[in-house]
């Protein structure tokens, strides 16, 4: 009762408002389904989806690049009907697609999605973790929920009651379990130099000293590898292999339980993007500039972030004025109709980018050392939530980078034969993993000086 009672209402609050962080996947489903499709469409030297639309009054119709199009194909999912095959057993049949949804709630809670908030309220310092769990062993509960989804797709093949749906469901343990080894290994380098398996332990020392990436390079590329191969997705998607089982696991499947493993997969995603940031390419701190001299410079490292964002509207801005430009000296035949819809995108542009150019000269000209910290040199709650704001966003930046190489590796290498899968996972990567592991431990040491 005595610690319940010590916490203000602001610790509560920013307590609570962490648990919006097991949302982020879900969030993300909606930006990778049309960053997929529109990336697959770039790469195939095609549009995309295009089609579907809404109308808007002066700028007609409004297709969102795309993005109404995967709007009504969600709402046709939802709305189809749900049935179970002759002979399933029923009640694992439904639950099967849940399993895998229903870990994406989970796994985000370990995540550190912005350094620990230290500021002062009410006369005391208070320290708020950045991740909803700070476990000592976060990277290791972690690794426990990612498990668990594959749960899911053995369940769904052997409710099934169909040969393509049960091979498809042994060919996934088979894989999980062995990249899942490959991740463990890949990774344990970066554990021995950073001395710790929490996750916000591992970003602060590579804030300290070096990126993950640049300290154990072959383990990043085990890692990223296995990580792709966890996730099933091509080349590695042979648990699905249509030429060979149909759809796999999920053959059988339809409406909206095959939407739950379809986000299931796009969630799983989202969290090996964040966990690959996380690990090796400093999570939330940004580049050469250490979170202690950010919140010395408050003010400007505010300023910077909205010049930032003002310069990425600017940038779709001009990207809007030479697809218009392109278009209006074509001889399309609903160009007209497209230019219409242009203005409201480049209305947009212009307003985000207006806005971010005035808050970052506010912050820059109001917001003042003595505004950042108190008469005692500790954060003000003002630094502490523009620190994490800073901190959310580079993580974001970082972890949409990882979710394009996701989309470009899918559309560009073919699907590989499932023993060569296997080989790849327990005679190569398994084996790199070892050594790297063995040859950072002993430098480890000698460097260590113990």
């Amino acid at each position: 009762m005595d610690i319940i009672e010590s916490k203000s209402w602001v610790e509560w609050l920013i307590t609570i408002a962490k648990f919006a962080f097991c949302f982020v996947p879900v969030l993300y489903i909606l930006l990778l389904i049309p960053m997929e499709r529109r990336g697959a469409g770039f790469m195939q030297d095609r549009q995309g989806p295009n089609r579907s639309y809404i109308k808007v009054p002066y700028f007609g119709r409004i297709r969102l690049l795309g993005y109404v199009q995967n709007m009504c194909d969600g709402t046709k999912l939802f709305f189809k009907e749900m049935f179970a095959p002759k002979g399933a057993s029923k009640f694992l049949y439904y639950v099967a697609p849940a399993i895998p949804f229903a870990i994406v709630f989970l796994s985000p809670c370990v995540i550190p999605w912005f350094g620990p908030m230290v500021f002062e309220w009410g006369g005391k310092v208070v320290t708020i973790s950045g991740s909803i769990l700070d476990s000592d062993v976060g990277i290791l509960l972690l690794f426990g929920f990612s498990s668990l989804s594959a749960y899911g797709a053995v369940l769904a093949g052997w409710a099934s009651k169909s040969k393509y749906s049960y091979l498809g469901s042994l060919r996934t343990s088979a894989m999980t379990i062995s990249y899942e080894v490959c991740q463990g290994l890949s990774m344990m380098g970066l554990l021995v130099l950073a001395g710790s398996f929490s996750l916000t332990d591992i970003v602060s020392w590579q804030e300290h000293h070096v990126w993950g990436i640049v300290a154990q390079p072959v383990a990043f590329f085990c890692f990223l590898i296995a990580t792709i191969a966890e996730t099933g997705r091509a080349p590695f998607d042979v648990a699905e292999g249509e030429p060979e089982l149909v759809a796999g696991y999920h053959t059988e499947y339809g409406a909206m339980q095959f939407g739950l493993f379809y986000m299931g997969e796009y969630s799983h995603i989202c969290i090996s993007s964040f966990l690959v940031a996380t690990l090796f390419l400093g999570g939330y701190s940004v580049p050469f500039v250490t979170t202690e001299t950010m919140q010395a410079h408050m003010g400007g490292s505010l300023a910077i972030l909205c010049w930032v964002l003002a310069f990425l509207a600017l940038a779709f801005l001009h990207m809007m004025h030479r697809y218009s430009k392109k278009l209006a000296a074509s001889r399309q035949s609903n160009k007209n109709v497209i230019l219409q819809e242009y203005k409201l995108y480049k209305l947009v542009g212009w307003v985000a980018a207006l806005v971010f150019i005035a808050a970052g000269v506010a912050s820059w000209m109001f917001y003042t050392p003595e505004m950042a910290h108190t008469a005692a040199g500790v954060n003000t709650i003002g630094t502490a939530l523009g620190t994490a704001a800073i901190h959310l966003l580079v993580l974001v930046v970082k972890s949409v980078m990882f979710c394009w190489v996701w989309i470009w590796v899918r559309w560009t290498l073919p699907r590989f034969r499932y023993d060569h899968v296997m080989n790849l996972g327990w005679k190569i990567i398994l084996n790199i993993a070892i050594l790297n592991l063995v040859v950072t431990a002993v430098v480890a040491k000698l460097l260590g000086g113990n």
